[in-house]
């Protein structure tokens, strides 16, 4: 089941379209998870179809746009970036048209994301969906957790979710990727997203806002941009 070009929809994170806010924002945590997920994708020289909108007039120009974009790229795969709000719920789940190839591979990421200590609550028929009934390829939405509850947000870490998202993809699609190379990257480097601190970074690795300084020559502390690549040990 080989892909050469997925799209990759960063759900809500436009106007008329934003997301849940629970005790984290849905739109910051797509966000996080997803630019994460793209970039991956890319530095293993996998075709990625970006298909945010960058503005839209109403919910369903929001939708339609990012059917479209992958569409009219002639996407093989679509995956959509969501994470689920319900009082009392936990968990990760992924939704799809049931059959074939969307089914399939959401099982495969399904159970790469557990692995991270996630409830798995199964892959779900959503028939109703727009991105997924309206794109032209097999689709999946993934509900990473839910962004309400303290099970799931405790230590949630992006960077983790985008990486099993990508090792379930890279099973799935018969990717060749190099796990040992990839163990040291993702140990040694963090990528700064949106809302980011040296202070919350150096907190997460269990190292000071000092040494990653020194690391990484940056001569002050309070500017790091997002997309910055930081060396954290």
């Amino acid at each position: 089941m080989k892909i050469s070009k997925l799209a990759i929809d960063i759900g809500h994170n436009v106007q008329f379209d934003g997301g849940a806010v629970g005790i984290r924002s849905e739109n910051e945590l797509n966000y996080e998870v997803g630019t994460k997920l793209i970039e991956k994708c890319r530095a293993e020289g996998l075709n990625v179809i970006n298909c945010t909108p960058k503005s839209a007039t109403s919910l369903y120009d929001s939708l339609n746009q990012r059917v479209k974009a992958a569409n009219n790229n002639n996407a093989d795969f679509f995956i959509s970036i969501h994470h689920n709000l319900c009082t009392g719920g936990h968990g990760s789940e992924i939704l799809c048209i049931p059959g074939g190839r969307a089914e399939e591979a959401a099982k495969i990421i399904l159970t790469e994301i557990a692995k991270l200590g996630f409830t798995n609550r199964g892959v779900k028929a959503r028939n109703d969906l727009f991105v997924l009934k309206n794109t032209n390829m097999s689709a999946i939405l993934i509900e990473c957790a839910f962004c309400d509850s303290p099970v799931d947000m405790n230590n949630y870490n992006p960077e983790s979710m985008a990486e099993a998202i990508f090792k379930g993809i890279c099973k799935a699609f018969e990717l060749n990727v190099s796990e040992d190379n990839r163990s040291t990257e993702q140990a040694n480097y963090y990528i700064v997203v949106r809302g980011d601190t040296l202070y919350s970074i150096a907190k997460r690795y269990g190292t000071t806002v000092e040494k990653i300084a020194s690391l990484n020559n940056i001569a002050n502390a309070d500017i790091i941009y997002e997309g910055q690549k930081i060396k954290v040990k």
